[in-house]
């Protein structure tokens, strides 16, 4: 099939170094042409390359070949900045909110919490070599946290958690699956409607069996490769 072909075209050049890591691709129009080709078909051959991470989309600027994928080791670190400081990657964060929420179904699962509890709701942007690919989500129950509803701002959860709280964590639950991006999310990430993304959630425990966070990070699944050790 032409697609395949057209695929391992693109990818023996990112393979041999002729195109670089988070460089721009031509067009589409552009790619269709040079391959003497439709753009459905190119399509296929990109969106193939686009699963195996090899390359990605931003909606609005088009095709980029992706970057070495971030190790993360989700069943024993919490704090992925820490992960992005070992692998040597530059990175930046940014704050998106932080409210006090009636704890969604999920969550009072995960945190053990009866009905009708209140939690304290996070959520900050990572960026990785100015790329945009992670939206992060940080619930805590606000009855354990009392010093932390009025606290605003890009604050540093898990510091906080391991400073003042935990000396460490009793037991760390994970889950890793892909979902579908929200519309938030997709325009946070420059992504198109209904793209898919990794989805790692984590949840811990302290010494008296309650959990006292939930962290769900949503991100492009080139970007993060999981590495359970």
């Amino acid at each position: 099939m032409q697609y395949l072909t057209i695929k391992d075209a693109i990818a023996e050049q990112i393979e041999s170094g002729m195109l670089e890591p988070g460089q721009k691709l031509p067009s589409e129009r552009v790619l269709a042409g040079a391959f003497s080709t439709t753009r459905i078909t190119l399509q296929e051959a990109l969106n193939y390359l686009a699963l195996s991470g090899k390359v990605y989309k931003e909606e609005r600027r088009g095709w980029f070949v992706s970057r070495e994928a971030l190790i993360f080791n989700p069943a024993k670190e919490l704090d992925i900045s820490h992960a992005c400081k070992l692998n040597q990657c530059s990175y930046t964060t940014k704050h998106l909110d932080s409210k006090r929420i009636l704890a969604p179904k999920m969550v009072a699962e995960a945190l053990r919490l009866p009905p009708f509890s209140y939690v304290l709701m996070f959520s900050r942007l990572l960026m990785m070599e100015g790329r945009k690919v992670a939206v992060q989500y940080q619930y805590l129950p606000d009855t354990l946290f009392p010093s932390l509803v009025k606290m605003d701002g890009d604050i540093d959860i898990v510091s906080i958690l391991k400073e003042q709280y935990f000396s460490d964590f009793q037991s760390l639950d994970v889950k890793i699956g892909v979902i579908p991006a929200t519309e938030y999310e997709s325009g946070i990430l420059n992504l198109s409607s209904g793209s898919m993304l990794l989805d790692i959630t984590q949840s811990a425990i302290n010494n008296s069996k309650e959990g006292y966070l939930l962290q769900v990070i949503r991100c492009c699944h080139d970007a993060i490769e999981i590495e359970i050790k």
